[in-house]
Formats: C-alpha cells, structure tokens, sequence
C-alpha cells in the first residue's frame, strides 16, 4: 500500500500545483452560443493571489471558532435542509428553464422516437447513432423511459436529474465521513451544492453525465465500505453502480479503473483477499455496459451495428487546433474523416492513428508548440470555473423561458458569476494542495486517495483526448471532499507547527545533507511540472491580453449578434425580390415577428426536410413562430427556425436549409441564406 500512496500522493500533489498555476493566471470563458468561442483571459494575479491569502487567514481563524458545537448538536436537521435546498435550486431551475434540447442530446431523444415509430433511420450507416456507437447505452435508457414519460420528455429527464443532484452531494459528503470528516466538513460539502451553480445547472443537460458522476460516487462510497465494514455486499453494490453509470455514459470507465486499483491494492494490503473478485467484477460490468445496449439495439433495429467512429480518432483530434480557439476541441475530424472511409472503422482507426502519428511527429519538431499547445488545452478544461455549464443551456432551444431564467442565462451577468468561481477554484485546489501536503498521517489517508486517483486518471485521459471542460466537471466535483479536508487538516496544524525561527532551520540545513523526505519529493516533482508550465503560459503572454480585451468587446456588444441582434421594434428584410415587414418582439433568446399592421405572426411551415414556407398566421403561441436570428459580420441577418432549419429564398420562391444544430458556424453560409435587414422608422 505505501507503493500506492506515494505515486498517488507525488502525482496528485504536482498536477494540483500545476492547475492551481493554470488558475491564477488566467480565467477562460466560452461565448454563449452554438459558436462556443473561447477567451483565454488573462487574471490579475496579485488580486488571486490576496485571495488565496485570505482562504489561509480564514481557515486559521476558523480553527478558533465556536460553530462545530451547533453543528453538532443539529446535524442531521442541518442536513436534511440543504440537501433539500439542493433539490428545491435544481427544480426552479427545471420549471423555470423552457429548454429545447441540441446537437447529442437532440439526436439521441430523435433516434428513441424513432424506434418508438417503428423507424432505424438514425442506425443505417453513416447517419448520427451508427456513426456515434458511443450514444448507445443512454439512447437504451432514453427508449426505456419513453415507455413511462414519452418520447422528447425532457422534464423528466430534467426532474430525474434532480434527483442524481441531491444524490451526488449526500454521497459526497459520506465520502467525507469515510476520509475522517466530521460533521462539519461533511455540512460544507453540502454547502458547495448549495452555491457552486454550475452543477445545478447540469440538472438541465439532458446527456446523462450527471447521473454518471452521482452513480460514481455511490460506487466509490460502497467500496469503501466493502473494506472498512468487511461486508461483501457493498462491493457487489458498488459494481452494480458502476454498471448503472456507464449505462448513463461510457465516459465513467476512468472511475472503474480508479475503484479498481483501489480495491486491488487495498485487497492486498488488508489481506481481504476475497474482495479481489470486485477488481474482476468492475470490469464485467463495464463490458456489459457496452455489450449490453449494443445487443438490444441491434434487435431493435434489424440492422448489425458492427462500426461507428474510431475512439483513436478521438485521440486525432485531441492533438488539433479548432477554430474555436481551444486547441484539441472539437474540430469535425472525426466525423469527416470517418465519412471519408465511408463508414469502415479498421481503416477508420488506421487513418486516424496516421494522423495522430504526423501531428505528434510534426510536434516534436517544435518543443515550443509542443508547450504552447497542451497549455492552452488544459487551460480550456481545467481554468474554465463554470465547466461551460451556462453554454450548455446557452446554446440550446429556448420556449416559454421564465424571464428571470434568460437574464440569469446572459453573458453580461454570467461574467460575474464566473469571477466568483474563479477563486472557488482557487480554494479548492489549494485546499486539495494542502490535504496531500499535511494530511498524510490521517489515519483515512488511503480511502481519501481514492479520489485523486480517479481524478489523476481524468487528468491524463483528457491530455489526450478530445478537449472540453464539460467533460472534465466531474473530476473537479469529486474533489470537495479532499478540498475541505485539505483545509480543515491546515486548521489543525495551525496551533501545532513548528515555531522554529527559519534562520535556525536553515542552519540546520546547511550543516547535514538533504533527505528525500515526502514533503521534498512533492516538491521536486512539481517543479518539473511547473517548469514547463511557465515556458507555455510565457508563450502565451500576448493572447491572455488580446482575449482579455475581445472578451470585453464581446460583453459589452458582441454577444448581441446571437442574443436577440435586432431590438424590439420595426424592420425590413428583403432578399432577391422576397420582403417582409415586421416588429420584433424578444421573448428568451427568441424573436417573434409580428405583421406592422395586423395581429399575425411570421409561421414557419415545413414540409419536409430541406423544403417549407414562411406564412403568416394568427397568434398561437407555438414554437414555429419563434425564431433565432444571427447577424453576420456583414451586417446581413440569418433567420434560424428550431436551430436546425435556415431560411434563404431565390427567385421569388422561400427555400429550407436543413442545418444540423451546433454546425452553423462550421457550414457554408451561402448568400441565399443572408437577408438584408434595414429598421423602419415611426
């Protein structure tokens, strides 16, 4: 076990210092909108700097206060409240949101409607679920659910969300209890479900990644368990949960390798060696978590399943830049590149192994780059404090959005927010810093690396993989409770340091040799780890300051050209030979257009894919009579039905575009597509 402890202990300690670096030098935001544009913006760092001088002071001071006792004397009412707090934000969230869905989580929702209708079209080769394998196993729990809730029932995908919300803080804050926190701790936990926004607003995104992560965490509890109650029953639990989560999305098999390292290790040192059988278990389970929806799927289907997109071309990507301005993004690459193979995945993986060999080559030539490039990558996943939470419902459909949930939804008034958790940020990773730093003589030591372990393992898959701070938010969450742990061990230490004048120990010092102790090798590791980082983030000096500034540009006007570009009022639009007159009215992100001399509205009428009609019709109120409107850099204006169908004409005749939601930016805006837009005046 102490092989276990000290790699652990060495790797945590130093990619926590390195994203700790990350997040004091800068904050990266993400434009709200399908365009997910990134700023890499510089911080003041003297100001992150008094911050985490504040956290130090206030958790020096908290060492003298009185409020453990209360809690204490009413914990369990304590936590009842706020897990119900927890669960009452997310619900406000859900009824007040008027969400659509996009891009996966749309496709999925299509192709469960689908097969409820008796229809595969969404499996035949090279379309979106035959290409996306890895959709599978939510798009069976999405098609078992219709049975109960319907299809395209994103309430109660939304309220089962909720659920998984309040889940994974009551199976945060037991993970405390097992690292040796007290009911203190274990209330702060909560307390970050509380105020920590981002993952509330999860409950919203209809992808299954906050049931993973809440299934996860139940998981790592149960395991815990299996050893410290020597009940086998938690094991089989903790497999089960494991199973569920992968079920939910495959991107939980980081947690099966981390509980699986844990248990193997564990086993061995308690000599519990029967609990072995759970390392063999794990990995069942996530093999049927991929078996198993792929199976029932090609039953359902008729058709044979057999390919969809290489995961190497995954890796491809992850080693490219994007036009989105976060290197290793989502670019199109592995889509495009499987459609160049015409669907065939051996030469798929093979092409997309080339590739990534040629970049890695190319790279080696430039160490520079090489520096450059994963900096600003790990910046965009592990600098972003609100793991592009708010983007996520951003860049969605909204109908009959509460009018306190759009102003809440605004980049101008997300921008504080982020602030604000730019320095949680900083008190979590100091915190996580101080936990490795001082918290190894806690007698739960071994249970608490359970989580930098899985974290360790996130860190290194998404070095490489495709790059998202989305994908990343839940190897940040699970670290509250070594967070607050970190803190609380630094509240203890306060009143018993060693008092020894420093000129004393460096005069010790001077007269013997170094030794290799714990505390040095933490801090020799880290080094290497921020040497390197200081040459990327030097290389990158000239960005932090032009991005900073276009994020002010962005704020101050630029968000306006995908949130309601056109203000309440009069207009003309006209493209060869086609006008129309209208007064825009705002509602969300949505615009309805209403005749100047009359009570109708401008309707869309789609008649089939790629084809329709703009008609006017009396106020009904539904979907088809909002639009989303984006204005060109030219001034010219894009009117967007649904996200997916943009509205062009030519020859006196309107023509439908079927753009598939999220690509806009990507496909080719043709002139057809364009209107000019000119107001009228009173």
């Amino acid at each position: 076990m102490k092989l276990y402890k000290n790699v652990i202990s060495v790797l945590f300690f130093a990619l926590s210092v390195y994203v700790l670096i990350l997040n004091v030098f800068c904050t990266c935001y993400t434009s709200a909108d399908r365009f997910e544009l990134n700023y890499y913006s510089g911080d003041i760092v003297i100001l992150n700097i008094a911050a985490m001088a504040f956290f130090v002071a206030a958790a020096a001071f908290a060492g003298k206060a009185r409020i453990s006792s209360f809690i204490g004397k009413h914990f369990a009412v304590i936590k009842a409240v706020l897990l119900i707090l927890i669960a009452a934000l997310g619900a406000v969230f859900v009824f007040s949101c008027g969400l659509g869905a996009g891009v996966d989580q749309l496709y999925v929702q299509r192709s469960v409607d689908e097969l409820r209708n008796g229809s595969n079209a969404s499996y035949q080769p090279l379309m979106y679920m035959e290409v996306h394998s890895n959709q599978f196993s939510f798009a069976l729990i999405s098609y078992l659910m219709s049975f109960i809730t319907g299809t395209y029932n994103y309430m109660a995908f939304r309220l089962m969300n909720v659920l998984f919300l309040v889940l994974l803080y009551n199976e945060l804050s037991l993970i405390g209890k097992r690292m040796g926190l007290g009911k203190t701790g274990q209330i702060l936990i909560l307390l970050t479900g509380v105020f920590f926004l981002p993952t509330t607003l999860y409950t919203l995104f209809i992808y299954g990644n906050l049931a993973g992560v809440a299934l996860s965490a139940l998981a790592v509890r149960l395991m815990i368990d299996a050893f410290g109650k020597k009940k086998m029953i938690f094991g089989f639990l903790s497999c089960l949960s494991m199973f569920a989560a992968c079920i939910f999305k495959t991107n939980y098999m980081i947690f099966v390798i981390g509980i699986g390292i844990y248990c193997f290790f564990k086993a061995v040192s308690s000599k519990q060696f029967r609990n072995l059988i759970f390392v063999a278990l794990l990995a069942v389970s996530l093999w049927l978590s991929s078996f198993i929806p792929h199976a029932v799927l090609k039953n359902l289907t008729g058709l044979p399943l057999d390919n969809g997109m290489s995961y190497m071309s995954y890796v491809a990507m992850g080693l490219q830049d994007n036009s989105q301005n976060y290197a290793g993004g989502f670019n199109g690459f592995n889509e495009d590149s499987y459609m160049a193979v015409n669907g065939d995945s051996k030469a798929h993986t093979e092409v997309s192994a080339d590739i990534a060999r040629q970049i890695l080559e190319s790279m080696a030539e430039d160490p520079a780059y090489i520096l450059n490039f994963f900096t600003r990558k790990q910046l965009h996943q592990w600098a972003d404090p609100v793991y592009k939470a708010y983007w996520s419902s951003q860049a969605v459909p909204q109908y009959n959005t509460a009018d306190w949930f759009y102003h809440f939804l605004r980049p101008d008034l997300e921008y504080p927010v982020t602030v604000a958790f730019s320095y949680f940020q900083l008190w979590a990773w100091l915190g996580a810093i101080l936990f490795i730093w001082l918290g190894r003589k806690n007698e739960h030591f071994e249970e608490t690396l359970i989580m930098p372990l899985i974290f360790i393992g996130g860190f290194i898959f998404h070095t490489f993989w495709e790059a998202k701070s989305q994908y990343v938010f839940a190897f940040f969450v699970i670290l509250f409770p070594v967070a607050v742990l970190g803190w609380r061990e630094f509240s203890k230490w306060v009143p018993i340091r060693d008092r020894t004048p420093l000129r004393e120990k460096l005069a010790v010092l001077s007269k013997g040799t170094i030794s290799w102790s714990f505390q040095f090798t933490l801090v020799a590791v880290a080094v290497l780890f921020v040497f390197a980082e200081v040459i990327g983030l030097a290389t990158l000096r000239e960005q932090f300051s032009q991005d900073r500034e276009l994020y002010k540009e962005y704020l101050s006007t630029g968000y306006r050209q995908s949130w309601n570009p056109l203000d309440d009022g009069k207009y003309r639009i006209s493209l060869d030979g086609l006008t129309y007159e209208f007064e825009a009215i705002n509602k969300g992100d949505k615009t309805r257009l209403r005749e100047i001399s009359g009570s109708r509205y401008l309707t869309a009428a789609i008649t089939g894919e790629g084809e329709g009609t703009l008609t006017w019709q009396q106020e009904s109120g539904s979907p088809e009579q909002t639009f989303k409107l984006y204005m060109t850099d030219e001034g010219r204006l894009i009117i967007v039905y649904n996200d997916e169908y943009v509205y062009g004409g030519g020859d006196d005749v309107l023509d439908v575009y079927m753009v598939p939601y999220g690509t806009l930016d990507w496909s080719q805006t043709e002139d057809s597509m364009t209107w000019e837009v000119s107001g009228i005046g009173e």
